[in-house]
């Protein structure tokens, strides 16, 4: 009986369909990116089935808004208005503005009127032409030469204050620099920061070997500069912390005094006016 059943089911067990589990050899430099699978047919992949995958297609990714143009809202048209006759130095007419700088003022009724109410903005009823009005006036680098040399006793001029002044001033401040006229500092990007009118009577040649000497100190880092002092014998300030404009200084609780009800239970049968009165 056991014999007959353990036949049984190795009969049964050969009846069953033999699955093969694919094996996906490792595809090749040079070799298509075709990927195989299932069964049917490829002699070099032990009989995968091959496809071919569709290529995602890449998504555009943006990290500000595209341009669009000045918008439709009048505050946005006005703006965009006003950005372009800040860029240029010569007045300009509504058509001007429309074809050189892609504004339409009459896009809005009371955008003329609020173009024209700009405190920096200067219209001329006569020629019907807007002109921005910078803070400082100048309109070639021999007006910011000039300008400079007047403020020589109050130091430097801030380039941002000035950058609205004159659409050149970038090229201004090089060529000046360039011919020694004035100083500039810059950043580490090397944009123009604070501009100095350059006093050429104090300009000192320096012998070579100094400037080398000077050039070859090395600063220290900002960590380090404590411990190279101390080896130098020198001292360093002491950097007191500061509390932030927003903090204010915690103010002790004032102590109330509270109203305590006092009775005397143990005095109830004393009368005062009896018992402590002054004997005559």
């Amino acid at each position: 009986m056991f014999k007959s059943a353990t036949s049984e089911f190795k009969k049964r067990m050969a009846e069953q369909p033999l699955i093969q589990r694919p094996v996906i050899a490792p595809m090749a430099s040079g070799q298509d990116e075709r990927i195989y699978t299932g069964s049917d047919a490829n002699p070099n992949n032990n009989g995968l089935q091959s496809f071919t995958p569709s290529k995602k297609r890449k998504t555009e990714v943006f990290s500000q808004p595209k341009d669009t143009g000045t918008g439709k809202h009048i505050k946005s048209i006005l703006v965009a208005a006003i950005s372009y006759l800040k860029s240029v130095d010569e007045p300009q007419t509504a058509d001007d503005i429309k074809r050189k700088g892609g504004v339409d003022l009459a896009a809005h009724v009371g955008l003329y009127q609020l173009l024209k109410d700009n405190e920096k903005i200067d219209f001329d009823p006569v020629n019907g032409t807007y002109l921005y009005k910078p803070t400082y006036h100048i309109k070639s680098k021999e007006d910011l030469f000039h300008m400079l040399e007047k403020r020589k006793n109050e130091g430097g001029m801030d380039y941002k204050e000035l950058k609205d002044s004159y659409s050149k001033l970038n090229e201004a401040v090089n060529e000046l620099a360039a011919e020694g006229r004035i100083l500039v500092v810059r950043n580490k990007d090397g944009a123009p920061r604070v501009l100095f009118w350059n006093d050429q009577r104090y300009n000192t040649a320096m012998d070579p070997m100094f400037r080398d000497i000077w050039h070859s100190l090395r600063i220290p880092d900002e960590i380090d500069l404590p411990k190279e002092l101390e080896k130098a014998g020198l001292t360093h300030m002491q950097v007191f912390d500061k509390k932030g404009p927003g903090e204010m200084p915690k103010r002790k609780a004032a102590r109330k005094n509270r109203k305590m009800k006092i009775t005397n239970t143990h005095m109830t049968d004393l009368d005062l006016t009896k018992d402590f009165v002054l004997q005559k």
